[in-house]
């Protein structure tokens, strides 16, 4: 594990108030290379807040405190589950992980658990893992490479690529979890993404089918009227953010509202999925939807 005084330097750098949140990002580095190197993330995709700022925005990004994957391969979930707690009961370049609890959901939805972690200079590490197994990745999986850090030159080991969702997915997954559930981290991380480049086309699909296998049905008026209506934790935010950043909600807000709008153009055959959504009985009518994703995204590949 890297010397204290680059982490210190690395947080005063990203002007966080929390040198801890610095040094748990320095060990998720670690941690997913660990995952690489054991052959466990042949079995994943990297997902969420923390592949955001690793893989998609870099130092601009907010932190975040967790590792989140969705399973994207064929292998028995028990085996995979196994195998990350075999990988997680190690040491690796001087961070001992012990991964000795965990869960499965009832509903086969997802597994996890806590993971603990201990090197020279912190014995009380922890942070959340989780795996979602509700849906294997509409899209292919793709190794992308590391944003670049301060921290970089001080690691014993190159970083690695890491097979991760393509983007526009992960957009679509933070729709959904906007859609759910009134979480801070998600309308910022949509905010962000309200500053690139995107198919709205592409993503209001993958939006209607992802809320469709989980029986949920989109409803784009619902989903901006809880985005409005959330009780958002902007502290929790801020903590995770350069102390120079200090967003508004209502800038935020409007900037979702704006990007997203494209949500609410839903097609025949988006309203005919929508409608089967509770029921999930219809694969037919949801297999056409997942096969107009997949042209359209090879469609804009070079």
């Amino acid at each position: 594990m890297i010397a204290d005084k680059f982490v210190d330097l690395y947080a005063r750098n990203a002007g966080l108030r929390d040198k801890l949140v610095a040094e748990r990002d320095v060990v998720l580095t670690y941690a997913l290379a660990m995952l690489i190197d054991t052959g466990v993330m042949a079995d994943l995709a990297f997902k969420g807040g923390t592949c955001l700022r690793k893989l998609v925005f870099g130092s601009s990004g907010r932190f975040s405190e967790d590792l989140d994957f969705t399973l994207a391969s064929d292998h028995p979930e028990d085996d995979v589950l196994l195998r990350l707690v075999e990988a997680f009961n190690r040491s690796y370049h001087g961070v001992t992980f012990a991964f000795d609890e965990y869960y499965k959901t009832d509903d086969d939805t997802s597994f996890g658990g806590e993971v603990f972690y201990r090197h020279d200079w912190n014995d009380r590490g922890r942070f959340r893992l989780q795996v979602s197994l509700r849906e294997r990745p509409t899209l292919p999986v793709t190794g992308r490479p590391m944003q670049a850090q301060g921290y970089f030159a001080q690691l014993e080991f190159m970083p690695p690529a890491v097979r991760t969702l393509a983007p526009i997915e992960m957009i679509a997954e933070k729709v959904r979890a906007s859609f759910q559930r009134a979480k801070v981290r998600d309308l910022y991380d949509l905010h962000r993404f309200a500053t690139t480049p995107f198919d709205g086309e592409l993503l209001r699909r993958l939006a209607v089918l992802k809320l469709w296998q989980v029986r949920d049905p989109f409803a784009p008026d619902l989903f901006f009227s809880r985005l409005r209506d959330g009780r958002y934790d902007w502290e929790d935010l801020r903590r995770l953010l350069r102390s120079s950043e200090r967003p508004e909600p209502e800038e935020v807000l409007r900037s979702v509202e704006t990007r997203f709008a494209v949500l609410r153009d839903l097609t025949n055959l988006e309203h005919e999925v929508i409608a089967d959504a509770k029921s999930g009985w219809n694969e037919p009518l949801a297999d056409r939807l997942r096969a107009e994703i997949r042209a359209r995204f090879a469609a804009t590949m070079p």
